[in-house]
Formats: C-alpha cells, structure tokens, sequence
C-alpha cells in the first residue's frame, strides 16, 4: 500500500485514500501480468528463451497498456 501511495504523492496527489492505493496497486498486477504472458509469447514465436525490453513493449502495445 505505502509504495502506491508513494507512487501516486510522486504524480502529484497531495491526499490519497487507501482505497485508492489498493485499487492502483489491482491494475497495475492485472495488467502487468497479462503484458508479461502476452511478452513471453512474443519472445518465444521469435524462438527466443528470454523476454526482451522490446517485448514487453510490443504487449503494452498490443494490449493498449502503453
């Protein structure tokens, strides 16, 4: 919770709810786990082992994350 609420006073909120915190903290797990699936599957159809950066940059694309 306090790294969230860390997060969101660095994006410039001056009070921030707990409720908040968790639901931030709820996103950025799902749709972190969903770019990091859809990476693994880009690296392995490119016959690669190891996920790289351009990776998880193509899923955060393709997923409309980023």
């Amino acid at each position: 919770m306090f790294d969230m609420d860390d997060f969101l006073r660095d994006a410039g909120a001056e009070r921030v709810d707990e409720s908040a915190c968790a639901k931030l903290g709820e996103l950025l797990e799902d749709n972190g786990s969903a770019v990091l699936f859809r990476a693994a599957q880009l690296a392995r159809y490119a016959g690669r082992r190891r996920v790289l950066r351009k990776d998880v940059m193509l899923a955060a694309r393709l997923l409309k994350v980023a």
